[in-house]
């Protein structure tokens, strides 16, 4: 793996073991409260006991405890992050499927989900619309994908300064002037909803194929 993919994994092998205390702060704040109401949405949709879900880019498994009852694979390009999802998922007595890939490029044959859901991963992603491609590519016909996601805001005085401050948050990871509803737009998604969380930076997307 070359480039900033290569970058990428290297950085996310890297910090796995303090990611968790990294983001402490903003889980305590907001994330965590976003996610009980990403997966209460998800609650709400009438999936059945042998469904199959996909989550993307797992990282260390904060979702894991959220996970609806349903049959979960759940994917990382980085080996270190699916380790602590696995070891959180065994605390936590969840049974799922872990798997190092990359959404880029799906080991997964065509539609073959009833669901895929990502949380602030298409940030992050190289070519965001080939990884938004193969989640449409893998997710059955009358599947649902679900975002939850941070990009450029609306506001035309607000865009400047997230372009100017991108080059330095992109040191430690995230782009922050990515235009994500564009991206699962050009990717053939149909977008349902857009339930803005704080301003329109943080959103929840819900998408149809």
């Amino acid at each position: 793996m070359n480039g900033k993919r290569g970058t990428d994994l290297k950085r996310y092998n890297r910090v796995a073991g303090i990611y968790d205390l990294f983001e402490a702060p903003m889980e305590f704040m907001n994330f965590k409260k976003w996610r009980e109401l990403f997966f209460g949405y998800i609650g709400l949709d009438p999936l059945k006991h042998d469904s199959l879900v996909l989550e993307v880019g797992v990282g260390t498994g904060k979702n894991v405890p959220f996970y609806p009852d349903s049959r979960i694979v759940a994917i990382d390009i980085s080996e270190k992050m699916i380790k602590k999802a696995n070891d959180r998922a065994r605390k936590l007595g969840k049974v799922l499927s872990l798997i190092v890939a990359d959404v880029e490029d799906l080991p997964f044959k065509d539609g073959v989900f009833d669901m895929v859901f990502a949380t602030f991963v298409f940030c992050s992603v190289e070519n965001p619309v080939t990884g938004l491609k193969e989640l449409y590519r893998v997710l059955k016909d009358d599947g649902k994908a679900l975002f939850m996601e941070h990009m450029l805001p609306e506001s035309r005085f607000a865009q400047p300064l997230f372009h100017a401050l991108n080059p330095i948050v992109r040191i430690f990871g995230p782009e922050i002037n990515r235009k994500t509803d564009e991206n699962i737009r050009k990717a053939g998604f149909n977008i349902l909803q857009q339930k803005y969380l704080l301003g329109s930076v943080f959103r929840m997307i819900v998408a149809e194929k």
